[in-house]
């Protein structure tokens, strides 16, 4: 009995150790992550991601940056299960639910998405990201009034150029769409050929063509994601 004693002593002395260990290790995988995810290296990001979450299950901040990274992969379905997981180990986790809304837009379950996002913004999620994805929910379930009403929103947290514009030309859409004429019109009066865009450069000239202006002089990119 004696030596069985012991061996649970010791069974417990060595345990915070290994624990210590397995959660810096884990740490390190999920920086490794970050940094590959920063260079747009998505598959080895995943995999490194995938690591740090078999040594440590319980970090929400882990499996969202899984969820993004899938993401980026396309892999959207598989992305909203990592959110999920996330969610689930941290109920009131805005950023989780503002990217989970987001990639149930991307995955065509725009039902799903609108509850999330509007729980993202109780829990101050970035102004810019819900109003961008709400606005885009109302737009695709036909509900054009909302959906213009939430794009001055988009318009109001823009944090660059290149926001201003994307939500300008949903915005203009939104606003046609609900025959309202008229303060579509007024949306173009934002387009110009000197505005300065990188990843919105298609809404841009989007804008400029509905407005009868001259067309840009530089070739536009394909339209990105405008969130963030």
């Amino acid at each position: 009995m004696v030596a069985v004693a012991l061996l649970v002593v010791v069974l417990q002395a060595g345990a915070p150790a290994s624990s210590q260990v397995d959660t810096a290790a884990a740490r390190k995988a999920f920086e490794e992550g970050n940094a590959l995810f920063e260079k747009t290296e998505n598959a080895p990001a995943l995999a490194a991601y995938d690591r740090a979450i078999a040594m440590d299950a319980k970090q929400p901040d882990f499996h969202l940056a899984r969820c993004r990274t899938l993401a980026r992969l396309m892999r959207h379905d598989d992305a909203i299960v990592s959110c999920t997981e996330a969610i689930t180990l941290k109920a009131d986790f805005a950023a989780a639910l503002l990217d989970r809304g987001h990639f149930l837009i991307n995955a065509r379950k725009v039902d799903r998405a609108l509850p999330d996002l509007e729980r993202a913004r109780v829990l101050n999620a970035d102004p810019y990201g819900v109003a961008y994805h709400l606005a885009l929910a109302h737009y695709l379930t036909g509900d054009y009034q909302k959906a213009a009403a939430e794009y001055e929103n988009c318009v109001t947290h823009a944090k660059t150029m290149d926001n201003t514009m994307a939500c300008s030309a949903w915005q203009y859409a939104a606003l046609a769409r609900a025959g309202r004429q008229g303060d579509a019109a007024k949306v173009l009066e934002r387009a110009t050929p000197d505005v300065k865009v990188q990843s919105s450069a298609a809404y841009l000239d989007r804008l400029l063509l509905f407005k009868g202006s001259p067309a840009r002089s530089v070739p536009s990119r394909p339209i990105t994601s405008c969130n963030g």
